[in-house]
């Protein structure tokens, strides 16, 4: 296991839930997923999230429209074992080959103080019982600290945590990224967060957990990255033609003036026009999935600046920015859908490769 996600969703039904968290778990590669608070039924979203690569699930449902803790993963990286779970928490072991056995929670605690406190004294019992490394992920739903709160009042919001974290020895994995994760109004607090014991610390030296930007939910989403990623970058991709491309304003003007500008014969104008839409498509309309994740990054950091100087400005960028974002994810989707229906030829007959550019070419000089 690389990545393990975990979000407040704050509802899990509708098309809004099914399109973040589709771009939440491909984003970021997400191998073991934990959602809290869906307040629909588990059968609602089943397939679209088997669909996203998922084979296994344990699943504590929702009373209601309250609580409620789905936990899926794909068990062809790692072998999971449920050890326990209730209204508040679910508990397994998470082993592969050449690592020691280690223990993972996902909590959400319960708004109500006396039903929480339960959960802190439930929690000490498991750790004791199983003494191994362990992980505590979730929404706790209270607070460790008064900075971990700005405004409102703090009546209700310490129980029994910090005792817990004391009394078994937890550590705050801490985070990047925005200093609150839930905000309603003008109050924000931090509610979601990661614990650990010095075993797990030890397992994992280099794991941290991020708070992702907040878009769908109240809640941001937490992403705990177990230890640091290396990716390999594609060399030489072949030629692709996309749809998406012809919603940039400039689209049809570059195409036209790169055809008029180029000489010699119909299929030698066409592989010019090709290396320069990959040009063009580098420099001018730039990578999809780049951009999300520029986008993404600058609407955390304005997240994290609102946490300290909430202004008008920031606000309104804010909005601009989840906009764009918006409006990139509609041009994935055009994408997507264009992927699902066209086979490419690697090699083969050129003539089939460069259908899409002949054909739109012939448009244009109609």
């Amino acid at each position: 296991m690389d990545n393990l996600l975990f979000w407040n969703a704050r509802g899990a039904g509708g098309d809004d839930f099914r399109s973040a968290i589709s771009d939440l778990v491909k984003m970021n590669n997400v191998d073991f997923l934990i959602i809290c608070e869906p307040r629909v039924q588990f059968i609602k979203a089943k397939k679209h999230l088997l669909g996203l690569g998922f084979n296994e699930f344990e699943i504590k449902e929702a009373n209601g429209f309250s609580g409620g803790i789905w936990m899926v993963w794909n068990n062809s990286k790692f072998k999971v074992e449920v050890i326990d779970s209730n209204s508040q928490s679910i508990t397994v072991k998470i082993s592969w080959c050449g690592l020691r056995s280690w223990m993972l929670t996902g909590i959400y605690a319960s708004p109500c103080i006396t039903t929480r406190q339960g959960l802190w004294h439930y929690l000490t019992h498991i750790h004791t019982a199983y003494q191994l490394p362990w992980v505590v992920v979730g929404d706790c739903n209270e607070l460790l600290s008064f900075s971990d709160k700005n405004g409102g009042s703090y009546i209700g919001k310490f129980g029994g945590m910090k005792t817990w974290v004391q009394q078994d020895g937890m550590i705050d994995l801490g985070y990047h990224g925005a200093d609150y994760t839930w905000s309603g109004g003008t109050v924000k607090e931090r509610l979601d967060r990661g614990f650990c014991n010095s075993d797990w610390r030890l397992l994992f030296p280099e794991a941290k957990v991020q708070h992702l930007a907040k878009m769908k939910s109240d809640h941001c989403p937490l992403l705990l990255r177990l230890q640091n990623q290396f990716r390999s970058c594609r060399v030489d991709p072949p030629f692709r033609f996309y749809a998406m491309w012809m919603q940039h304003s400039h689209y049809s003007e570059f195409i036209a003036n790169t055809w008029n500008e180029t000489t010699g014969e119909f299929m030698s104008k066409i592989k010019h026009l090709a290396m320069n839409l990959g040009k063009w498509n580098r420099e001018v309309f730039g990578n999809i999935f780049h951009q999300k994740k520029r986008l993404l990054a600058r609407i955390c950091g304005i997240q994290k600046q609102r946490c300290t100087n909430d202004n008008p400005f920031l606000i309104d960028l804010e909005k601009k920015l989840i906009l764009e974002y918006e409006d990139i994810k509609d041009r994935e989707a055009l994408l997507w859908r264009q992927k699902s229906r066209e086979k490419w030829v690697q090699g083969g007959d050129r003539n089939t490769k460069f259908f899409h550019i002949t054909t739109m070419v012939r448009r244009r000089k109609k």
